[in-house]
């Protein structure tokens, strides 16, 4: 009984496998126009956040912005509306997204006011460079990394995803790190947190496709954030600006493709994939080439 239910049940979804079959095909040919829809950014106040926030309304979409900081959030918020006249499709609530009930109170708020969410834009999230050797006292470290970046979407997404599968449509876009491609060092729980959500996402959109659901993960480069700054004192390198993070997050959003990367990601991940010795060597010299961060480094060790 049960083994025949199983191809009776495929049968039943067929019309539903035909469209995601098709949408997969053809989303390069139909991408979606951020015109009209209804886009929640968490992380919303600074940094990628902001720059795709300001890209969307620019481009005719609401957008509704999520963030700790109720200041600076209201900031980022006035700013947008002065400058695109758009009171009507602008809206922010300060909520932390690991705060569940919080984040379906906003949810709803956002839904009750705007109809819908059409796209949710998983971006907020923090980042902590300290080696392994150095965190064998601070678990709280990965604790609280993986709260922020991989629970904390995860709840967002739980929140939006009734309302997607009601309504058949959606995109959920996870805003990940070139750092699952190549994986950096001293970025441990970073990277672990990041590799999680891709995870996560990569399950999700196998059970939503016939729902007219997309989920897609977007390899971010190092990008000049507050975030990532005293990282940056101790170990420069280039990166993009907020905007043109917020032109690879606007690619997710506009095709719905499983992956959005750089080049310098793809060729990372085929050197970790194809030569896995070769590139934990490399890792090893690039982890002795630059010092630990001051404040990863316990007083008592710093000379």
């Amino acid at each position: 009984m049960a083994k025949s239910s199983v191809p009776r049940r495929v049968w039943s979804a067929r019309r539903g496998l035909g469209r995601a079959a098709v949408a997969s095909a053809t989303s390069r040919l139909r991408p979606m126009d951020p015109a009209g829809a209804v886009i929640l950014i968490t992380g919303g106040s600074s940094g990628i956040g902001a720059a795709t926030a300001r890209r969307f309304v620019r481009d005719g979409a609401t957008v509704v912005l999520v963030a700790r900081d109720e200041q600076r959030l209201t900031e980022a918020g006035e700013a947008l509306v002065a400058e695109f006249d758009a009171v009507d499709r602008v809206a922010w609530w300060a909520g932390d997204v690991t705060d569940e009930d919080r984040i379906r109170e906003i949810v709803a708020a956002a839904a009750e006011r705007y109809g819908r969410i059409d796209v949710l834009i998983n971006n907020a999230g923090r980042s902590i460079r300290r080696g392994a050797t150095y965190a064998v006292e601070r678990t709280h470290d990965y604790r609280r990394t993986i709260e922020a970046n991989y629970l904390g979407a995860v709840t967002c997404t739980l929140a939006v995803l009734p309302g997607m599968i009601e309504r058949r449509h959606g995109r959920i876009v996870n805003v990940s790190s070139i750092s699952t491609q190549m994986y950096s060092p001293r970025y441990s729980a970073y990277v672990a947190s990041k590799a999680a959500l891709d995870a996560f996402g990569e399950v999700l959109a196998g059970e939503v496709a016939t729902r007219g659901i997309t989920v897609t993960s977007v390899k971010v480069p190092l990008t000049k954030t507050p975030m990532i700054e005293p990282s940056r004192r101790v170990q420069p390198g280039p990166a993009l600006t907020p905007a043109q993070a917020a032109k690879l997050v606007a690619r997710a959003v506009r095709y719905g493709q499983p992956t959005v990367s750089t080049p310098a990601g793809r060729v990372g991940r085929y050197m970790t994939e194809t030569f896995p010795r070769w590139s934990r060597f490399t890792r090893q010299v690039e982890y002795l080439a630059f010092p630990e961060s001051a404040a990863a480094v316990p007083r008592t060790d710093r000379a």
